[in-house]
């Protein structure tokens, strides 16, 4: 998909553009599971990922995507939501930044996609010192990398040539009709 790299240039500007708070914008590849062995990034992170969900073929090499696109959230803190804890409003800034992820994407439009809508979320094991969420996503984009390569043949440029040959006769050769007497 050659659009793919555009779209996902496409969603870290928004991110950018849109909540300074955020630090580090990357593909998602299970960096949050190997930090130790991942090049290190800044908290709080948001990650994408891409899948296909469906395809409709339009012709011509030419399909529609129905795409999932998980926005994860990593928010790096030892604090805690609990009531009265000495960090809870630090934890309960997390929030706000799901929230204002959500605000980016959902029932929006771009360049490279529409009718993007939020379709999922849940909480991610991390294992460690940090809260990692993700929203999940749909949206649709029209994919035309499959026709960079092909070129669409049309008759009238094609070259025909006719040869007219009497064919001779085909006999019963191979006797497999033949009457069996019994």
């Amino acid at each position: 998909m050659k659009d793919l790299k555009n779209l996902y240039l496409e969603h870290e500007k928004r991110i950018s553009d849109n909540i300074a708070e955020i630090k580090h914008v990357d593909l998602w590849s299970e960096q949050v599971s190997f930090m130790a062995d991942e090049h290190p990034f800044r908290s709080p992170a948001v990650f994408f990922g891409y899948r296909v969900l469906a395809t409709e073929d339009q012709g011509e090499k030419i399909q529609e995507l129905r795409l999932q696109v998980d926005v994860y959230l990593f928010y790096e803190t030892f604090a805690d939501t609990s009531k009265g804890s000495k960090k809870q409003q630090k934890a309960l800034d997390f929030l706000d930044l799901l929230t204002k992820i959500n605000s980016c994407f959902h029932a929006t439009s771009g360049n490279y996609y529409s009718n993007m809508r939020r379709t999922g979320f849940n909480p991610v094991e991390t294992g460690g010192a940090g809260i990692l969420y993700v929203q999940r996503y749909e949206l649709t984009m029209t994919d035309d990398s499959a026709k960079e390569l092909y070129e669409l043949m049309k008759f009238e440029h094609m070259e025909m040539e006719v040869i007219r040959e009497e064919v001779p006769a085909v006999g019963n050769q191979s006797n497999l009709y033949v009457d069996i007497e019994v």
